[in-house]
């Protein structure tokens, strides 16, 4: 199969490669969508028992920023006026058993954390609101089993892009590097650049698409305010892996898969799965001593990989590119990597106020108790 593959590659243009990539990625991502969003809901959406459920004693319940206030009535302690004020709240005037009593919870309490969670966006990137707080959720009633039950359309939404950019990252980011680097078969680096320009393409036209429908079709469904920096983040990346392929074997393999382990195999990785994990039973709320490790760790390797080791593989690719291209793609090349750099001011600057904030948490969780 690798053989065919590098055959294919080999016999064909860059062009044809990579409207070969474009055309696996338009195909591949409604089917990964479908499989990640199936596989999920099979995995965490089994019924909640109505012992661990409960109901707002207030309605419209109050949803201020920052952490979740609690529904306050355990839905087996509820009275019936408790339970009918609550359905008719949400729209039904007859249902059948405490069941769907507690699917109505399960969603309000998703809906209410989405609410929080859009606006903390709209105001962060959107309106660039300082000293925000950050939209918490709250402890799941029952774990992994059925936390799908209580994640609303758009987080679940969120949750499935973030999933599919961590699948895409792992593939051209760590799985198809390493295997260049421990085979030395420039077939698995072929694939990586030309896979991740591909998918880089496929999602420029999924923000220009979503432009002109004026709706959310991004792949990775940010908030609108995000999409010029995405379309530009994906140009350089195309720029960048085109590079690397017309330079055939003058190109730095080994650089350049050191410069996809710093960017994409780990620290964009470790971003996306901090994500899933904020919407998840893993969340602060949840597991406040699990996520601040995460967030650490995270950290960390965003510090050493977009910050000190980042100023290596700059001045390296610089000089690479001026050495085998000349001192006007050199430029160029460092035209980007400036680009990057921003990029990676943010990331850290985010995870550091993210870490920040989760210590704070947990100081005020231990003071309370």
């Amino acid at each position: 199969m690798i053989d065919a593959i590098d055959q294919f590659m080999i016999s064909h243009t860059t062009i044809t490669n990579i409207t070969v990539a474009v055309c696996v990625w338009i195909f591949g991502l409604p089917v990964l969508r479908i499989l990640l969003e199936c596989l999920v809901c099979f995995l965490f959406s089994e019924d909640i028992p109505a012992s661990k459920a409960c109901i707002p004693a207030r309605l419209p319940h109050p949803n201020p920023a920052g952490s979740a206030v609690l529904f306050e009535v355990p839905l087996k302690r509820a009275t019936d006026d408790q339970i009918c004020a609550f359905m008719q709240f949400r729209g039904l005037e007859e249902w059948s058993g405490l069941d769907a009593v507690v699917y109505e919870a399960a969603a309000y309490k998703g809906e209410l954390y989405e609410q929080r969670t859009m606006k903390w966006i709209d105001d962060h990137f959107r309106r660039k609101l300082p000293n925000l707080q950050y939209p918490y959720v709250a402890r799941h009633w029952n774990g992994w089993s059925s936390f799908w039950l209580e994640t609303a359309p758009q987080i679940r939404k969120m949750c499935i892009a973030s999933l599919i950019l961590t699948v895409e990252h792992l593939v051209t980011g760590l799985i198809l590097p390493a295997m260049y680097l421990r085979s030395k078969k420039v077939v698995f680096f072929d694939m990586s650049m030309y896979g991740e320009i591909g998918f880089q393409m496929v999602s420029c036209a999924h923000i220009l698409a979503s432009f002109y429908l004026e709706r959310d079709v991004t792949i990775e469904q940010m908030h609108k305010a995000v999409w010029p920096l995405l379309l530009v983040h994906h140009i350089c990346t195309i720029f960048l892996c085109v590079l690397s392929l017309s330079l055939g074997d003058s190109c730095p393999r080994e650089g350049v898969c050191q410069f996809l382990f710093a960017l994409l195999g780990l620290t964009s990785t470790l971003h996306y799965l901090g994500q899933i994990m904020d919407f998840s039973p893993i969340s602060q709320a949840n597991t406040p001593y699990l996520r601040m490790a995460n967030h650490l760790f995270t950290l960390v390797a965003m510090i050493w990989f977009r910050c000190i080791y980042w100023v290596k593989i700059s001045f390296f690719t610089i000089e690479h590119a001026a050495q085998n291209s000349g001192n006007t793609t050199a430029v160029l090349v460092a035209l980007v990597l400036l680009l990057f750099s921003a990029f990676n001011f943010d990331f850290v600057k985010f995870h550091l106020k993210a870490t920040r904030g989760c210590w704070k948490k947990i100081v005020a969780m231990s003071k309370s108790a």
